[in-house]
């Protein structure tokens, strides 16, 4: 998984000019965005920077640059692709390990980090966002500060600005979070 990404089909429908549905596009969604040296990588299939969404247009928002987080005042479909720990791994040559650290903003309104990844496992990590994580394919375990919950195909878990992680121990995954701007302001 290293080295790509596998393409997610996206098919976008709208409305012709009298109001007939048909296929906007149907290809492979163009934002993939793999991890440089990592095992995983996000494809965002459609941004919206707020709600209500304009829907009468045919302009194609799953195209928009990358950014971690959501606008603040809209959300994303992101799908993440994850490799599981290597059977050989060894974390003294894995390149991609950060250790734990302080709380630390890469960027101002941006996602705060403590790091802990490594080639399986994300940095412990939070955003001022309300996700629904998805698990499609696959096992995930999340990390949280009271313990780990192991996710199946079929479960969901609902963020809410929290510190967490995600590690991948048996084998590949396949995830769709839906991440939506929010406040952590009462």
């Amino acid at each position: 998984m290293a080295e790509g990404l596998k393409p997610i089909r996206r098919v976008v429908t709208g409305n012709d000019a009298q109001g007939r549905s048909r296929v906007l596009w149907d290809s492979a969604a163009p934002n993939a965005n793999p991890q440089k040296g990592k095992s995983a990588g996000m494809t965002d299939v459609w941004v919206y920077p707020s709600c209500p969404v304009n829907i009468s247009v045919d302009r194609d928002d799953g195209a928009l640059p990358f950014h971690f987080e959501p606008p603040h005042t809209g959300g994303h479909l992101r799908i993440v692709q994850s490799a599981g720990k290597p059977a050989d791994y060894d974390p003294a040559a894995d390149n991609s390990t950060v250790a734990r650290h302080a709380p630390r903003q890469n960027e101002a309104g941006g996602a705060w980090y403590q790091g802990g990844q490594n080639y399986f496992a994300s940095p412990y990590h939070k955003s001022e966002t309300l996700d629904y994580g998805i698990v499609l394919e696959g096992q995930r375990v999340l990390q949280l500060d009271d313990g780990e919950r192991v996710m199946n195909p079929g479960d969901v878990v609902v963020q809410l600005g929290n510190w967490h992680g995600w590690s991948n121990r048996t084998g590949s995954s396949l995830m769709a979070f839906v991440m939506m701007g929010a406040s952590l302001d009462e």
